[in-house]
């Protein structure tokens, strides 16, 4: 009975040994987004206090986004997002700060997607077909250069 309870608890050691946790991208500090002041900052005075965004984007009014996700996986079942953090820095046409606005894994919609496949038309080969037309495709030589 030893041996199949130390079995077990190395089993479960092992498995609680191989939890993995991984952070993709950064959210600037709470003082440096409080640094920032709506309707008095600029484009360039974000660059220098937030740094880079993560993404740009231009849709009605350009906004700069700033990404921050956390995930963990046990051994080998997929990876589950705890924790998603997301700061959206608008502007308004003459490039001064419109709003700033915070997203949390909270705020997620999930979108559900179409698994059907779009159809690709073209010629649909038999082996045949695709055999006999490979002859005289490729040099008689083996592809080496020039004559001997």
């Amino acid at each position: 009975m030893s041996k199949l309870r130390f079995c077990f608890l190395f089993f479960l050691f092992l498995i609680v040994g191989c939890r993995n946790y991984t952070q993709t991208g950064d959210i600037p500090s709470d003082t440096r987004i409080n640094a920032v002041k709506v309707g008095r900052h600029k484009k360039e005075d974000v660059s220098r206090l937030l740094g880079s965004p993560t993404s740009i984007s231009l849709f009605e009014k350009e906004s700069w986004i700033y990404i921050a996700s956390k995930e963990s996986r046990l051994a080998f079942m997929p990876e589950k997002e705890y924790d998603r953090q997301i700061l959206v820095v608008t502007f308004k046409p003459d490039s001064s700060v419109e709003s700033i606005e915070r997203y949390t894994l909270a705020d997620a919609v999930n979108v559900p997607y179409d698994s059907e496949k779009t159809p690709s038309y073209g010629k649909d080969l038999s082996v045949w077909e695709e055999m006999v037309g490979n002859f005289g495709r490729f040099p008689a030589n083996g592809g080496q250069g020039g004559e001997r």
